[in-house]
């Protein structure tokens, strides 16, 4: 099993980073090794997404499950994808108007070992870097 997470303090109020982590569909404008992102379904409170990411060219689909509290927490959950295991938290704590404290975290595992000895050092790095891509992205957009 893979795991990485990592606390950060931004120039942005929680509200601002808790939508651009929901901002699903806009993922494959910022996030380097998506290619592809669809929201399924909305309800309250939960969504189910599909994503399609680019791993050394090589195209893989994942559905997810996302439980959220706005401005406060996202839960990601793996419904279907070459995953064994995924699992993902955002947390978006409210310091003031001008900034907030971002936790993420996440777990994963693929199902195949071929595949788990190819795209995990990729799939890793670009999770150790997801932070500030949602922060840079906020710079983008003139939020922060």
């Amino acid at each position: 099993m893979h795991c990485f997470e990592e606390t950060k303090i931004l120039p942005a109020s929680a509200k601002v980073m808790y939508d651009l982590v929901m901002d699903i569909e806009a993922y494959p404008a910022f996030v380097p090794w998506l290619c592809g992102a669809e929201i399924l379904e909305m309800k309250v409170n939960e969504l189910s997404a599909e994503l399609t990411m680019d791993l050394a060219g090589t195209k893989h689909k994942f559905q997810t499950v996302d439980y959220f509290i706005p401005h406060k927490l996202v839960e990601i959950r793996l419904l279907s994808g070459p995953f064994k295991f995924l699992e993902s938290v955002w947390t978006f704590e409210h310091i003031d108007d001008q900034s907030c404290k971002v936790h993420f975290s996440i777990e994963f595992e693929f199902k195949n070992m071929m595949l788990d000895l190819v795209a995990s050092p990729i799939f890793g790095a670009a999770c150790k870097t997801m932070v500030n891509t949602f922060e840079k992205r906020a710079r983008s957009l003139s939020a922060i």
